[in-house]
């Protein structure tokens, strides 16, 4: 079983935010779509943390806090 998110996107179409969106890419959950205009937004580039890099608990904490998040 890998890491879990829930995020918050913007679209990169019509700027909507979606809050509280999954995204789990170790178990299939890798993209969104904007429940405004239909645009699928690819969370791991959304992002910045593929599969590979939700295997690393450590890695993670890093990028978000580096994003001003809470890591």
């Amino acid at each position: 079983m890998g890491d879990r998110y829930i995020i918050d996107t913007q679209c990169p179409r019509c700027a909507h935010v979606d809050e509280d969106v999954y995204y789990a890419p170790t178990c299939g959950f890798t993209e969104h779509t904007c429940s405004s205009c239909g645009e699928i937004i690819d969370l791991a580039t959304y992002t910045g943390v593929s599969a590979e890099d939700a295997s690393n608990r450590d890695e993670i904490a890093c990028v978000i806090k580096e994003h001003g998040g809470e890591g």
